[in-house]
This record gives structure tokens, sequence and C-alpha cells, in this order.
């Protein structure tokens, strides 16, 4: 209270300054004329927008097709001030012909999709079966997953063969993908590389592996995608242990950024292209089983490779 009233003191013995007021005076017209400019530029570029939203808006006699495209894709009555979220809704509709996992979310949903990610991450399993075998099921690949391997890391201690269920593992998130693989490969080596509109990258492992067992048998299957497939190559291309058994994999070697939007809106597109450690993509093609098996029964099979 002391400092607050010695500084509004202060600021009276400064305002009987003249001169002081004179630049007072003269930096507020110029924060004024800023902000005035700052409005017109704003206003110049964005200007056939503004006026296609406000006229169309409150002048345009087909309102009921504004009703429509409102109810297609906000689920809610149109109304000036979702505008914006309409129009994002309706260029969706061209990019998803160019880009089939591109995803405009409405309110809340993509919110529910992390939820239920995170909730088929949990179920994945580490654990030694009758014959001392390690094992890992691979749900999905996400930090609740993750957290059940570190947690449960001790287990696979001594095991001569570690098999990886990655059957119906669409991927997830490709950082856990990155944490996963570096248990098993070198200090140095490339875990993946991948290129967006800027820049190319090449991501090494970081750290010494964790886990060395002599023989390491992974399972795939058609729905076997995207993070999955970047850590199946990860072994592969770096490992001499590593087989693979099932069927073709789906073939996914492309990656998605997600964003949030104002009013619990978000989108998610195609944001980068993703290779294996040689440089290879497989987007489209899908990983090549060493070991074509299909039935059901790909685990017991693997257990007595």
């Amino acid at each position: 209270m002391k400092k607050i009233k010695e500084f509004l003191k202060k600021q009276d013995e400064r305002m009987q300054d003249p001169e002081y007021v004179k630049k007072l005076y003269k930096r507020s017209q110029y924060e004024i004329l800023a902000i005035f400019i700052l409005f017109t530029l704003l206003f110049y570029f964005n200007y056939n927008y503004t006026v296609f939203k406000i006229k169309t808006s409150t002048e345009y006699i087909y309102g009921d097709t504004l009703e429509a495209l409102s109810q297609k894709h906000l689920n809610k009555p149109f109304s000036i001030r979702d505008f914006d979220a309409l129009t994002i809704g309706v260029y969706s509709e061209s990019l998803k012909k160019e880009d089939k996992y591109f995803q405009l979310f409405k309110r809340g949903e993509f919110s529910g999709e992390l939820k239920d990610m995170e909730n088929i991450g949990k179920d994945t399993r580490v654990e030694k079966d009758e014959n001392g075998n390690g094992l890992i099921t691979f749900t999905l690949f996400t930090s609740a997953a993750m957290k059940n391997v570190k947690r449960n890391i001790k287990t696979l201690d001594g095991c001569d063969k570690i098999i990886i269920d990655l059957r119906g593992n669409t991927g997830g998130m490709v950082g856990t993908a990155e944490k996963m693989a570096s248990l098993f490969i070198g200090k140095g080596d490339t875990i993946y590389s991948y290129a967006t509109k800027k820049k190319y990258r090449i991501v090494k492992n970081k750290k010494d592996p964790v886990l060395s067992p002599k023989s390491i048998i992974i399972l795939q299957d058609k729905y076997t995608a995207s993070a999955s497939e970047l850590f199946i190559m990860a072994l592969k291309e770096n490992l001499d242990n590593v087989t693979v058994i099932g069927t073709q994999s789906y073939g996914k070697g492309i990656g998605q950024n997600e964003y949030y939007l104002a009013d619990g809106y978000a989108f998610k597109f195609t944001a980068m292209k993703m290779f294996t450690p040689s440089g290879a993509s497989i987007n489209g093609t899908g990983i090549a089983p060493d070991i074509k098996y299909d039935k059901e029964d790909m685990l017991e099979y693997a257990k007595k490779l």
C-alpha cells in the first residue's frame, strides 16, 4: 500500500510538468494511430470474407440453405457467430477428397477420441508365459500403454525370447512408438525419419537398450498400422534377431497433426511423410511378414518357434 501511495504521489508530481503531459499526450496519439492502422489493415486483407460473411448471414433470402449446412456440420441452428465454424466445415468436404485422414471434430468429439485411445492403450500387457517367454501385447501406442510397459519391464528380465503382439494395433502416438523402440535398439540407431513441408528430420535413439533378448518375434495383421509399422521397421532394420509373423500390415507411412479450434472444435490433417531407418516408405504397401501365418493360434505358433 505504501509503494502504491508513493507511485501515485510521484505521478501527480509528473502531471504538474507541462512537458511531461505534452509527451504523454503525444505518445497516446501514436498508440491510437497504430491501433487504427492495425485494424484498417486487418479489415483490408479480410474485406471480401468479412463482407461475404455479414451479407450472407443477414440478407441472403435463401436462409434455409445456411440452416441446412449448419445442421449438417455443426448440429445446431445457424447463427452469424458460428459462420467461421461453418466455413471450416464446408471447406473440409473438399479436403477430405484429397486427404482421407483429414477429420473435423465437432464440439467435444476430439477430447472423447483421445480418451478412447488412452482407454485402449491401458489394455497393454507385459507378462511371462509358462515357457519363460516374454510377451508384450501392445494394444495402442499411448502414454497409458507406455506406463504399463515401464511398470512391468522387470518381468522380462532374463527372457531369451520376447514376443510382441501388434495385431489390431492401428498406431497411436508416434512419440510412444519411439520410446518403445528405444528399449530394444542401440544408442545412435535411427528409429525413423520424416519429412514435413518445411523440413526433413532423422530421429535417432538417444539411450542404451534396456532389453536384449536372443530373439524377438513380432505378430502383425492387416490392421497393424502407422506407429506400429514404424516400430516394427525400427527393430527389423537395426537388429538381426527379429522375425515378423502374420499377414501384410496396413501400410500407413504418413502422420497427422491435431489442432484445437474455438468452442471445443478440433481438426487434424496429414502433415508428414514417414520413412523407415533405411529411408524406405511403407505407405500404401505395408510390411511383408517373414513368415506368413493367418490362423487364430498365431500366438501359440510363435511360442513354439
